[in-house]
């Protein structure tokens, strides 16, 4: 990451004791890697290389998108290239990939860096290869839901077929039940003939 720290910002005529006294302070604890010091006493320091160093502090603690505010707070012109290029490095690590791609083309108009353009590049790759892992998730997903379609639909056959098979089942055992059962014999009662009637011939 290029980071601008002005170990020296411009000192108006203005500018007191305690101005140059936080310029240095701020400085001081960037470069021992206070950055949490570092930011508050850049803070309190209204020039936009100031303001540049303190979203600069901001990155280093990890506080991307409060450095992204800063550095657009950042309006004067030799600066904007360093803005951009930050900028670029705070939306690639808060996985902001096209505003980065966005700040890193910005600042390459401006001014040829090799860093820029490594950084530019990199990112388009990581782009094309979201887009395609996104694709081949979808298709992978198509499948597995076309598969799984597919097996529902082959399952629920597939009871359907259990569940006739088994009712037939039923069926026939029920029916072979009944042809098993002993034969019920119907007794005819024997008319046996009256006094009034025919005597019998035998």
């Amino acid at each position: 990451m290029k980071m601008l720290l002005l170990l020296l910002l411009p000192f108006s005529a203005q500018a007191g004791l305690f101005d140059f006294l936080s310029i240095y302070q701020a400085n001081r604890a960037y470069e021992s890697q206070d950055y949490k010091v570092a930011g508050e006493k850049f803070g309190t320091i209204d020039q936009d290389s100031a303001r540049l160093n303190q979203a600069n502090s901001l990155y280093k603690q990890g506080l991307y998108k409060q450095s992204l505010k800063k550095y657009q707070s950042v309006k004067q012109e030799n600066l904007t290239f360093e803005r951009l290029y930050n900028s670029g490095n705070a939306y690639a690590k808060s996985g902001q990939i096209n505003q980065a791609i966005d700040s890193y083309e910005s600042a390459l108009k401006l001014k040829q860096d090799q860093d820029a353009v490594f950084n530019l590049e990199l990112l388009k790759k990581q782009k094309r290869r979201r887009v395609k892992n996104k694709e081949d998730d979808n298709k992978k997903h198509n499948k597995q839901k076309n598969k799984s379609q597919k097996n529902k639909s082959k399952e629920k056959s597939t009871n359907k077929q259990r569940q006739r098979e088994k009712l037939d089942s039923i069926k026939q055992q029920r029916w072979e039940k009944s042809l098993n059962k002993k034969l019920r014999t119907l007794m005819i009662p024997l008319n046996q003939p009256n006094e009034d009637n025919e005597q019998n011939p035998w």
